[in-house]
């Protein structure tokens, strides 16, 4: 290999020598590094080790760990959770225990119907004077009597053994899937708030003198809870957009039986419980930041207390100004 005149030689100490304008700075990680490299968004002048390769530029450790910990992850959903969720078909299971419970009383209730209201058949109804004696919701009976327990006891009462099965079969189907969506405490508060505003609804907007039984009003909350939660989850699972749209045309199916259906269907309970439970899925989704996990949070109480009051208020309006 030949080597170049010596007139060509490069200076000794050409790679070594910087020039005087270039800035030097050392690693805010490690002071024994010199670098030229700096975060692209904080600044702070970060060496080989510390780079980390992002859009434009590069990161430093501490830009990244803060992004990594403000950003939203990403839901994962095993397939145990999806079968747990979706595979019950409308069976209530093991974890639904609220929901079973509920069957239960409105069984018991309606066997209580059948030892003291007699006359009584298997497709046939109750006499309204032996369900007026037993707890039916009777406006005038409240009003004049003060006789504000019939607001609940209505709700698990029924005018027939088929009244009853139509009712409980649809809560063992919504009830099982929305039990396990939201858990057993919050599912039987938007049980008794919707039958609840069904039966204040009666009170107020309903004829005096006519008797008004079932679960039906609670029912319709849950439809409209069920509704609402498949709502706001569509973007997260691909079922419960499906949902969503089954649970609107059975919420409006339902709605047009009961404003053209028989006399005998009361839509003050119907519309009431509706509003009832999309009021109270409201407050417990979005009074509370932990969503539907552990015990009622104080927003979400307070929420339900506003729910309360509101139906409370209703009542006394109904007594003062009948």
């Amino acid at each position: 290999m030949s080597r170049p005149p010596a007139d060509e030689q490069l200076p000794q100490d050409f790679v070594t020598r910087m020039p005087d304008d270039v800035e030097v700075r050392v690693c805010y990680r490690h002071p024994d590094r010199e670098t030229l490299v700096s975060c692209s968004n904080c600044g702070r002048p970060i060496c080989y080790e510390c780079m980390i390769p992002a859009p434009v530029g590069f990161h430093c450790p501490d830009c990244v760990r803060r992004q990594s910990s403000s950003a939203p992850r990403a839901r994962v959903v095993t397939r145990e959770q999806t079968r747990t969720r979706w595979g019950a078909g409308g069976v209530a299971s093991r974890t639904s225990p609220g929901t079973k419970a509920l069957v239960a009383v409105n069984v018991a209730f309606f066997l209580f119907e059948m030892v003291f209201a007699a006359g009584m058949a298997f497709g046939g109804s109750v006499s309204m004077s032996r369900l007026t004696w037993i707890g039916a919701l009777i406006p005038a009976r409240i009003v004049m009597d003060h006789e504000y327990w019939r607001l609940l006891t209505s709700m698990f009462l029924h005018a027939g053994i088929l009244h009853l099965f139509f009712n409980m079969w649809a809560l063992w189907v919504v009830g099982s899937f929305l039990e396990r969506a939201v858990g057993t405490l919050r599912f039987v508060v938007l049980y008794f708030v919707s039958g609840l505003a069904g039966s204040v609804l009666v009170l107020v907007a309903g004829p005096g003198n006519v008797a008004t039984v079932g679960a039906s009003g609670a029912i319709f909350g849950l439809f409209g809870a069920t509704f609402l939660w498949a709502y706001l989850n569509r973007g997260r699972d691909v079922m419960a957009g499906q949902l969503a749209r089954s649970m609107g045309i059975v919420l409006v199916l339902n709605l047009l039986i009961t404003f053209a259906g028989s006399a005998y269907i009361s839509w003050q309970a119907h519309l009431g419980g509706l509003i009832g439970g999309v009021a109270a899925f409201a407050a417990l989704y979005w009074g509370d930041r932990r969503g539907f996990r552990g015990r009622l949070g104080t927003n979400a109480l307070a929420a339900l207390g506003g729910i309360l009051a509101v139906l409370c208020a209703l009542v006394v309006w109904r007594v003062q100004t009948w």
